[in-house]
């Protein structure tokens, strides 16, 4: 028997932002062109921190969340993992004198240790210029073609899909701490999570690089795509923490460390991604 069950933790995108974050079916605009050269990139992003823990077990899950065959997992037969990654967006571009409505663009993370590939995750921000363009569409807007990169992986129902952040009005300038998560738990042998946690476990370093892929700018009735082709944006190591934790710290002060939730180091309302 296998089972597994993961949760990614973006619930809390539609409550932030008033808006969901689940791609429907794909629509394009009336004209869609791919750019080598032109619009620039609105964002810089840094990891501030992230933290990842293993365990022996299920995770302890809210009773009201039942998963069939839950009640037989112990800490014989099952390991779980979770963790949290703070993403820091700036919007640096000054967009009073941008002649665009809006843009929207995407980034990975790549997790590896010193011996192996781990897996990776996905991320979405954007904002509007135009205030009557309708800012859910950033992430709505849904493309796939083989020579350019495809939207559906960014999807948060995917596995390794984290979601986005589509803020209105982002004035230029304003930061925003934003938190992407995610558990797992799975049965001992061929599961995702029992490969996740195995190889953290034997891991001596932990090594998260940050790429942007690329942006899509919208203009009237047209968009224009633009690859970043792997730009490397950022890379942070996390150092061993705990016996079951690993951590890279950037934003809690030391002192406080061991009394602060780990996977929360910060409230979510101190966040504060609408004001």
């Amino acid at each position: 028997m296998k089972i597994e069950k993961k949760l990614i933790a973006c619930s809390i995108l539609a409550l932030a932002i008033g808006v969901s974050s689940v791609f429907p079916l794909a629509f394009l605009m009336s004209a869609t062109a791919q750019a080598e050269t032109g619009p620039e990139p609105w964002f810089s992003i840094d990891i501030p921190y992230a933290y990842w823990e293993t365990l022996n077990g299920p995770l302890d899950y809210h009773p009201n969340m039942q998963f069939g065959d839950w009640e037989y997992l112990n800490e014989t037969n099952c390991v779980s993992e979770q963790h949290l990654i703070v993403l820091n967006f700036t919007l640096t571009a000054d967009t009073a004198k941008q002649p665009v409505d809006a843009q929207v663009e995407y980034y990975q993370i790549d997790i590896s240790s010193d011996k192996e590939f781990i897996e990776t995750e996905h991320w979405v921000i954007g904002t509007n210029i135009n205030s009557s363009f309708n800012v859910s569409s950033l992430l709505d807007f849904h493309f796939k073609r083989d020579e350019w990169f495809d939207t559906e992986v960014f999807n948060p129902m995917t596995d390794g899909g984290g979601g986005g952040l589509a803020r209105p009005n982002w004035a230029s300038g304003v930061s925003v701490l934003w938190p992407a998560g995610g558990s797992g738990t799975g049965t001992l042998g061929g599961s995702s999570t029992y490969r996740t946690v195995s190889a953290l476990r034997e891991a001596e370093t932990i090594t998260m690089s940050l790429y942007r892929i690329g942006w899509v700018t919208f203009s009237g009735d047209s968009t224009e795509v633009t690859r970043a082709n792997r730009e490397l944006v950022c890379q942070i190591q996390l150092e061993k923490y705990g016996e079951e934790g690993w951590l890279y710290n950037n934003l809690v002060p030391e002192d406080e460390l061991a009394t602060v939730d780990l996977l929360r180091p910060v409230p979510f309302e101190e966040l504060n991604p609408t004001a």
